[in-house]
């Protein structure tokens, strides 16, 4: 759909017309959110859900780190879209090592908030998509750390320079972008 007002309800019904009249389907609704690259919650939208509510990436790299925790396998990690704030605080309690790539999501105190998480992968691929294709965000091209584990020894991570997933040894140091939920 294109020309949608940003933040609105809208309101559809699908319908067939044919020799035997008219059909129409349920009426649904969906609110068309914010605009992918605008500022807001502290951050940049990459993600709206059709409730009202998305995700926002940080306008700026965090740091480079490592994922943490080499040969430690954490375990529970997804890689499904919204669960990378449950991704990172399973991080976080299995290894609280500083300056590891979830610990700097999860302590960081940005525009006032401080609910931010390292993203999953399908978090960090809509981020790839939605706003660095779109030269959106500043992003560096290199790696960026993804909240889903692979096994004891490695970690996923996204290529930023052509949208590649991979997976890197958790000691290997590569890009951090922190996102939150609205």
């Amino acid at each position: 759909m294109a020309d949608l007002l940003p933040g609105t309800v809208y309101y559809v019904r699908a319908y067939a017309v044919n020799i035997a009249g008219t059909g129409y389907g349920n009426q649904i609704s969906f609110n068309s959110g914010y605009l992918f690259g605008t500022s807001f919650a502290g951050g940049l939208v990459f993600y709206n859900d059709g409730t009202g509510h998305g995700l926002v990436s940080a306008t700026t790299d965090q740091s480079a780190a490592t994922w943490g925790c080499f040969g430690t396998l954490i375990g529970g990690t997804s890689q499904a879209l919204l669960t990378g704030a449950a991704n990172t605080a399973i991080i976080v309690a299995a290894c609280a090592t500083a300056g590891t790539a979830a610990k700097i999501c999860n302590d960081l105190v940005l525009n006032s908030f401080t609910d931010l998480f390292l993203p999953s992968v399908d978090e960090l691929n809509l981020m790839y998509l939605n706003l660095h294709v779109h030269s959106f965000g500043g992003f560096t091209a290199g790696y960026y750390w993804q909240s889903s584990e692979i096994d004891l020894n490695y970690a996923g991570v996204q290529s930023f320079v052509n949208g590649t997933w991979g997976a890197r040894l958790k000691s290997a140091t590569n890009l951090v972008r922190a996102v939150r939920a609205f």
